[in-house]
């Protein structure tokens, strides 16, 4: 569902006494486009819409409704929980409460976060008792050591010729005892008790995602920086990136068998970066890019990650990762450059993946981020996902909506790149409501290693059919008759189509509509 964007649209200009003709004409489309716009009855984003702001004196962002539009994909998606089968609301319904009161709105979904990790604690509770009978194993295990501490404090007493080496020895041995003791206690305490119940909140990864749309997935003083550093490398090969780091900064690149402690190590006396000798020139370069953000911006990655005023310090080490592993994406994909490859190319990945020497991942991910005001690419949404169906990066300008609690729908072509590995797919792909998207997708090759089973992922880009045409992926596809698009949902409990063979759970009952039992 679209954030009633067309609404504040038609509402200011209202207020400033314009006429749709005379709005229509000072941002160059027709009359009857603005008023399919004003009626939420076609999508806007990118340079339109940041005409239309400012024309109306708004601040584009908050025109798009970015944080009210999360609030209704999230509160959607709550609502459609099995939990609150009994109470049906509708997606106009939802957008009504958000729009009257998005205090509510947030309140409802902190509630639904505690119910979550309540559930959560719940289940591990179960398990621990069912299964790996964790009251009688920490039970037996207090007991044995009480027993081990009581004959050593016995032998203490009642021996009283024990040489100074042994004494010690017994001494240390009930000091790690009493040690051990108190630990399986405090565990068993916080069992039983629960003493660790914090306040719910959001996951450093839940966090992140959302500074990254507030933002729009664009950071001009990383562009600015990368932009800054550029001149003083002439190639970004791997050659020149080490040389720059130890000219610039004494740390010597080295290549080392890491198996099993991950594919780069920065050394404490932050002299030698260690590269996993199974990384391919491309891996290698990106990490090298990075290293050079962190070493020159260490301040312009603070501020930005305190200004996203986070939560715990995991989030903050993980946004600032974040940040330098955009700021070298820019390094090593210039903005201008690469967005006018994009549009030349038509955005076909594999080229310009060639030219820039980078993944799949990595050269969506670097379309997603031109959001340059006068020069923004075609608007986007990105998702990774694990073979699981676990979401572990997302975000959206196309206006297609990412669950955030759950899977995404077993429909979406993400899910079936795993058949065809390292292949682009492609999908045309229609929800309930009539909206269609171009759906793009690949594997993500794991790091060679000697692990048997290596990190498995697909990415996914797309955009709304009516942007497909810049993609070479839509060429001999009908995008103007859509009867053979593929029909997909969000979610399956917010899908209402009764008839998909791979629902795996009961949708979210209309609304007067009675609950299934």
């Amino acid at each position: 569902m679209r954030a009633p964007i067309g609404q504040r649209i038609r509402k200011r200009r209202q207020e400033v006494a314009l006429s749709q003709v005379a709005l229509a004409a000072r941002v160059e489309i027709s009359p009857s486009y603005l008023n399919l716009i004003e009626h939420n009855k076609r999508a806007i984003g990118g340079a339109l819409l940041n005409r239309i702001a400012t024309e109306l004196d708004l601040d584009s962002r908050a025109l798009a409704g970015t944080e009210e539009a999360r609030l209704i994909a999230e509160l959607s998606e709550v609502a459609a929980d099995s939990a609150l089968s009994g109470i049906a609301l509708d997606h106009r319904e939802v957008s009504e409460i958000v729009a009257a009161n998005p205090k509510a709105a947030r309140v409802i979904l902190a509630l639904f976060r505690a119910y979550g990790e309540a559930r959560m604690r719940s289940d591990l509770m179960g398990e621990r008792l069912g299964e790996e009978s964790f009251l009688a194993e920490a039970s037996q295990q207090i007991l044995a050591l009480i027993t081990t501490i009581r004959s050593y404090s016995e032998i203490l007493k009642d021996h009283g010729d024990l040489s100074d080496d042994e004494r010690a020895r017994f001494v240390d041995t009930l000091v790690g005892e009493s040690e051990r003791l108190a630990s399986q206690a405090g565990d068993l305490f916080d069992f039983l008790g629960g003493r660790g119940a914090r306040r719910p909140r959001p996951s450093p990864r839940e966090e992140i995602e959302d500074f990254v749309s507030d933002h729009a997935n664009h950071f001009p003083g990383l562009e600015a920086a990368a932009e800054e550093v550029r001149p003083s490398l002439g190639m970004d090969d791997v050659g020149t990136l080490a040389r720059y780091l130890l000219d610039h900064h004494g740390v010597t690149v080295a290549r080392a068998s890491m198996a099993g402690s991950g594919d780069e190590l920065f050394e404490p006396d932050g002299k030698r970066f260690l590269l996993a000798d199974t990384l391919g020139q491309g891996s290698q370069r990106f990490r090298l890019a990075r290293l050079i953000g962190e070493l020159e911006y260490p301040d312009l990655l603070a501020t930005l990650t305190a200004s996203a005023s986070l939560t715990s310090g995991s989030a903050s080490a993980r946004l600032k990762r974040a940040l330098a592993n955009y700021f070298g994406a820019a390094l090593l994909m210039p903005y201008e450059d690469f967005a006018v490859a994009a549009t030349e190319s038509r955005h076909d990945i594999q080229r310009l993946g060639a030219r820039f020497n980078a993944s799949f991942e990595q050269v969506c991910h670097r379309l997603a981020t031109l959001r340059r005001p006068g020069m923004e690419g075609v608007p986007l949404h990105f998702l990774r996902a694990d073979i699981a169906g676990n979401i572990s990066k997302r975000f959206s300008a196309s206006g297609l909506r990412l669950p955030r609690y759950g899977g995404a729908c077993p429909r979406w072509i993400v899910h079936h790149a795993f058949a065809t590995p390292d292949r682009i797919v492609t999908q045309v792909a229609r929800l309930p409501d009539g909206d269609a998207y171009l759906f793009i997708a690949s594997t993500c090759t794991p790091t060679p290693g000697t692990e048997t089973l290596g990190s498995h992922h697909a990415v996914m880009i797309g955009t709304t059919v009516a942007n497909a045409a810049n993609f070479v992926y839509a060429d001999g596809l009908d995008l103007d008759n859509l009867t053979h698009a593929v029909p997909v949902g969000v979610t399956c409990r917010q899908c209402s189509r009764d008839d998909c063979a791979q629902r795996a759970f009961d949708r979210l009952p209309e609304p007067g509509a009675r609950a299934m039992t």
